[in-house]
């Protein structure tokens, strides 16, 4: 994210830049609110997106306003974001084929109300953060600055919707606690045969987008930390109990 360094509490609401946010990101599916990716990747990218359709926006904007001032961060700005400025030109997902799993998941009454946006009204919030040493002992390892957009919405479509659509795939993939087992997920962001993967594989064959230079997940396929994705090889753990695994692309 280029302009980043520049925003300030007065200039924020009009610095949203879609393209410039998508620019080398990392991009977190089924995110909740968890911010381990940032934790974890945070001296190395400044542009954290992170797509959810089971939490609400009254439990995200509270936890945007006020979980990072507890890791030394000041919030310079929060905006709403609307459908027009994260989709200009309209937006209609690309016609595809589930699968058996996915359409039995689809039969489920709670997976299918989230994926259809049943009781859940879609939304987007964009807020960047500045390191403030006087709120933590340690800034060591600690981004001075990045930036984080939250979409309320379905992932896949939601991908399509911004990356797919403005031709850029994300510099990296975050893929942690997917929900894909007892969750609430209808798809599988993990197999390569599945629509995530297949999408990102789609821009860069389509639209010469670069997939994703690395990768953050706590699933492996085995205790020998062979990815899941093809061409991703094991690169370190992160936290002391490394329960995050980083892989990066061959």
């Amino acid at each position: 994210m280029k302009t980043i360094n520049g925003i300030t509490k007065e200039n924020f609401q009009s610095m949203f830049n879609l393209k410039d946010i998508l620019e080398e990101s990392v991009f977190y599916p089924a995110a909740g609110i968890d911010g381990s990716d940032i934790e974890c990747l945070s001296n190395q990218y400044c542009s954290f997106i992170h797509v959810d359709y089971s939490t609400p926006r009254d439990v995200v904007e509270p936890g945007m306003r006020h979980h990072f001032a507890g890791v030394g961060y000041d919030l310079i700005g929060l905006k709403y974001v609307s459908k027009d400025e994260l989709t200009p030109n309209g937006f209609s997902p690309r016609n595809f084929v589930m699968n058996e799993h996915e359409k039995a998941r689809l039969e489920m009454d709670f997976i299918r109300d989230r994926f259809y946006c049943k009781n859940f009204t879609p939304f987007a919030l964009w807020a960047v953060y500045e390191l403030n040493p006087s709120k933590t002992g340690k800034t060591e390892g600690k981004a001075k600055r990045f930036s984080l957009m939250h979409i309320g919405g379905e992932a896949c479509a939601t991908f399509e919707a911004i990356y797919l659509s403005n031709k850029v795939n994300p510099k990296c993939i975050a893929i942690i606690s997917p929900g894909e087992g007892y969750g609430d997920n209808w798809t599988i962001f993990r197999d390569p045969e599945f629509r995530l993967y297949q999408t990102l594989h789609f821009n860069k064959i389509n639209n010469n987008a670069n997939m994703p230079s690395e990768l953050l997940t706590n699933m492996a396929l085995s205790d020998d930390d062979n990815c899941f994705w093809p061409n991703y090889n094991y690169q370190s753990r992160c936290f002391a109990d490394g329960w995050l695994r980083k892989y990066s692309r061959i």
